[in-house]
């Protein structure tokens, strides 16, 4: 026999190929996501790279997190934790859980734009600075629009070792956190070296080019009342034993972004000679189906050896269905059919007992002539018997 049954044409060669493709296609809906900074999402606006981009850097672990109750569990000493604009607030229990774990040592980054649950979180850990909310342009220096501008003025720091530039998309700016540009406080325009002047601990790590504006009444162009001028765009402090990272804009971390030079190797800078990666989606869009079970796999054991043990008992019921198929001679490697079926040679379905008898023979050498016939006997109600028994 081939690899097709014998009485198989194209028909069904077609169906079980559609069969596949559609397999396929549903374990891939399953297993990405479409969501806009998505871990899971291969598209441009996915951040499906910067998983790649810690394994590149070898860290021990980086684990997607749906549930901020990890930041409890997690040791806080290197590790590195990333929150993309959050969709909805933290509340104030997990809020507490990621500020203590910023005190007890985390390093958390905190990539944020025009949302305004990024800037809650910033004042819950106790960080000094926000994110104004106002759109960064630059007419001279940016990639493909001015709507992209380029941050070419970067600090002496670790965290900028090897970048010379970091480029937004429609990203925004880093301000001390009583200047910025929400509706609950002052829209007052300030520059980078304010961070200090304020009283912050703040290290501004890049700032945008002095052809830069806040493009403040989204027209796109610069106005009478906006300003050229450098302002930061990503910032790091001390927070207890640990530090807040914040840069203007989480659209500097998708895939489309993170293959610019500096994006990335200041993405490798953050994540360098930490032990665990923590990118936190417990408040963003939620997970593709088959990622949510393998992630609560992940997180309860005893699920994962319930479904385990279910697993092994169908495989056992499997094998010794097939097993008993066999011994009863419904292999279908034979030309020889179980009851009721025709046979060739056997006009009207009658069965060859004959040819039965030799087949379970062949298969089961070690029984008696007896046993064969008690099996037969059993299985097999013979149609148009003759007069005279074997």
């Amino acid at each position: 026999m081939g690899v097709w049954p014998d009485n198989w044409g194209y028909p069904h060669a077609l169906a079980v190929g559609l069969a596949g493709v559609m397999a396929i296609a549903i374990l891939f809906a399953g297993a990405t996501s479409a969501a806009a900074f998505g871990a899971y999402n291969p598209a441009w606006d996915g951040a499906s790279d910067l998983r790649g981009v810690a394994e590149d850097e070898g860290v021990a672990e980086a684990t997607v997190v749906t549930n901020a109750s990890l930041y409890r569990t997690t040791g806080p000493n290197e590790t590195v934790a990333v929150v993309l604009s959050p969709d909805r607030p933290y509340t104030d229990t997990e809020a507490a859980a990621i500020a203590r774990f910023v005190r007890e040592g985390g390093t958390l980054v905190v990539a944020e734009d025009y949302g305004p649950n990024g800037n809650r979180l910033l004042a819950t850990v106790g960080s000094a600075v926000r994110v104004d909310g106002r759109a960064l342009r630059d007419d001279r220096e940016y990639y493909r629009s001015p709507a992209l501008p380029v941050a070419p003025n970067t600090a002496d720091h670790p965290l900028t070792a090897g970048v010379d530039s970091l480029t937004l998309n429609h990203g925004s700016v880093v301000v001390p956190r009583n200047a910025t540009a929400n509706a609950t406080v002052s829209g007052t325009d300030r520059s980078a070296d304010q961070l200090i002047v304020n009283g912050t601990n703040a290290t501004v790590l890049v700032r945008s080019s002095e052809f830069s504006y806040l493009d403040a009444d989204a027209d796109g162009e610069i106005d009478d009342d906006e300003t050229l001028r450098a302002r930061p765009v990503a910032t790091a402090e001390s927070v207890g034993a640990g530090r807040v990272v914040v840069v203007s804009d989480p659209s500097a971390f998708i895939n489309a972004m993170v293959e610019r030079p500096g994006n990335r190797r200041f993405a490798a800078n953050l994540f360098a000679d930490r032990e665990r990666v923590l990118l936190d989606y417990s408040h963003t869009a939620d997970q593709p189906p088959l990622i949510g079970v393998l992630l609560a796999l992940r997180r309860s054991a005893p699920l994962t050896v319930g479904l385990g043990v279910l697993a092994l008992v169908g495989i056992g019921l499997w094998v010794r269905w097939s097993r008993l198929r066999s011994a009863l001679g419904f292999d279908e490697s034979t030309d020889v059919g179980p009851r009721g079926t025709d046979t060739p040679g056997e006009p009207g379905g009658s069965v060859d007992r004959t040819a039965i008898a030799d087949h379970l023979t062949r298969q089961h050498p070690e029984w008696s002539p007896r046993r064969v016939r008690r099996v037969m006997t059993a299985v097999l109600s013979v149609r148009d018997e003759p007069s005279d028994d074997e």
